[in-house]
């Protein structure tokens, strides 16, 4: 009975709302604690699964696939988001910084299996002070320890096609460090390499789309005649709810692709085609990719962190290689015409809507009454050292780098203090947390000084994250809120510290080689 606390499951009958159920052939107490939607799922045997990234468009096309069979949990970045409730009530959506592993620990919980969707186009604090390939390190490093400290059993990771060469575009290269990470701490993982994904709310299709009906005259780059294989966004929830259901049995990566073995300059014609517009499609071999990348940005109003990676990825020719998840879903593959025509809104001129756009404006809102910093810089780890190491050389280096102006002093428990010398006013005092340390992390919470705002600083720290199994040691400052004005902060504060930063680097380089 639905409506009542009883309910006919695949083990007998038994009492949701008290804990009792008959399973195997006896009464026993189910463990119906804090998360009561999961444990409810669990006691029918069916899978829990996270999905990270779920505010996206393929993270909202598997939410409402899987929903129907799964309890779901949606991790977002956004605390707007996650206050407004799911109109379907079987998705429970739940805040997740996923530069804190904490935070991820609590948010996989209770969780059999995880999806990965995240990707750093949008800003994460009003000032972010890196790169979109080193902010998506940082946060899959996170999940896949989290991930593997609560017993997640699987992760599934939806990636993009890689080209057989060895010239790999900066965007391609990014999503490989990320099967890394993802791979690293022994959750078994399975990646879904995929190219372009057509599908409502898509950044790549709805770049293509408003290309396609803005401009007459369509100039392409030679690298346009790749041939790819773009899917469907309906066929790839379809591979995913089959990795799903037999996750022993899709283990590793797999490629996957549509029926259709197409160039970006036949998708472009279909396109004009699909929309019903007359288009003129050239292919100029001398084409410059920074003349595509300018026109792209201008004509679209796309911002340049996501038409920069997506032109300068145009691949070499990618077939995906035959294996038995391709092998399922190729049957009944939608072509890029039926998938594009069905991705486009009622008009039949634009690409549906993203659901980001709904919390779009709120979250910058936020972002601006927050003012706070991030700032993250990728160190070449010294053979044979630490964390910890790069840690405590860095307090030790900053007071050399910057004397006559700056003195640091760090002692034995783990406090650091930077002075401003000849007047010994203290700018920033840092203070070692052990219980978030580990061989693998070194974190220093940010207590105060004339530099750091008293309120809103209670999140703020540095950390050294060692990544990709030593290689690399990410700097990072997460949730910092500056004490000096706005406007005077970005043109003094934040240059100086980012070319400390760039200086330690190179330093580090150096001494690693």
């Amino acid at each position: 009975l639905a409506a009542g606390d009883w309910r006919l499951a695949a083990g007998g009958w038994r009492l949701a709302a008290g804990g009792w159920r008959l399973a195997a052939g006896g009464w026993r107490l189910a463990a119906i604690k804090s998360r009561p939607h999961i444990q409810s799922y669990r006691a029918m045997n069916t899978t829990s699964i996270a999905i990270a990234g779920a505010s996206g468009f393929i993270g909202q096309a598997l939410c409402r696939a899987l929903a129907p069979t799964h309890a779901i949990r949606a991790l977002t970045r956004s605390p707007a988001r996650a206050a407004t409730p799911d109109p379907d009530p079987r998705i429970h959506w739940h805040h997740c910084d996923l530069f804190s592993e904490n935070e991820i620990r609590a948010g996989l919980s209770g969780c059999d299996m995880a999806i990965y969707l995240v990707h750093s186009l949008a800003p994460s604090s009003r000032l972010t002070q890196a790169a979109a390939r080193d902010l998506d390190l940082i946060m899959a490093d996170n999940f896949a320890r989290a991930a593997a400290a609560v017993g997640v059993r699987q992760i599934l990771f939806i990636s993009s096609l890689m080209p057989s060469g060895y010239r790999i575009a900066p965007l391609l290269w990014s999503r490989h460090e990320l099967e890394l990470a993802l791979a690293a701490q022994g959750t078994p993982l399975t990646i879904l390499r995929a190219a372009l994904v057509v599908g409502p709310g898509g950044s790549a299709p709805k770049l293509l789309v408003d290309l396609v009906r803005r401009l007459p005259l369509l100039a392409l780059p030679s690298k346009a005649r790749s041939i790819t294989r773009p899917i469907a966004l309906a066929d790839l929830a379809r591979a995913v709810r089959l990795v799903v259901e037999s996750p022993e049995r899709y283990r590793g990566a797999f490629d996957l692709g549509g029926p259709d073995a197409l160039s970006y300059t036949e998708m472009v014609r279909q396109s004009a085609e699909a929309l019903r517009l007359k288009r003129l499609v050239l292919t100029l071999p001398g084409l410059p990719l920074w003349l595509v990348n300018l026109v792209a940005r201008t004509v679209s109003g796309a911002p340049p962190a996501l038409v920069g990676p997506i032109v300068a990825s145009l691949p070499q020719d990618i077939a995906p290689h035959d294996n038995p998840l391709q092998t399922a879903i190729l049957p009944d593959a939608r072509t890029f015409r039926e998938a594009l025509s069905e991705a486009l809104g009622p008009c039949g001129r634009r690409l549906g809507p993203s659901p980001r756009q709904i919390i779009g404006a709120r979250e910058r809102e936020r972002l601006r009454e927050a003012s706070r910093v991030r700032s993250i810089q990728r160190i070449i780890q010294p053979p044979g050292q630490s964390a910890a190491w790069v840690a405590g050389n860095y307090f030790r280096w900053l007071g050399r780098c910057c004397w006559p102006l700056i003195g640091t002093q760090l002692d034995a428990a783990g406090r650091c203090e930077v002075w401003l010398l000849h007047s010994r006013l203290r700018l920033l005092s840092l203070e070692r947390s052990p219980t978030e340390c580990t061989p693998e992390r070194e974190v220093y919470r940010i207590r105060g000084g004339l530099l750091c705002r008293a309120r809103g600083g209670e999140k703020a720290r540095f950390e050294f994250q060692s990544v990709l199994g030593g290689r690399y040691v990410m700097a990072a400052i997460h949730d910092y809120a500056p004490a000096l004005p706005w406007p005077l902060y970005r043109w003094t504060q934040a240059v100086i510290h980012l070319r400390v930063m760039r200086r330690y680097q190179h330093l580090l380089a150096r001494l690693a080689r």
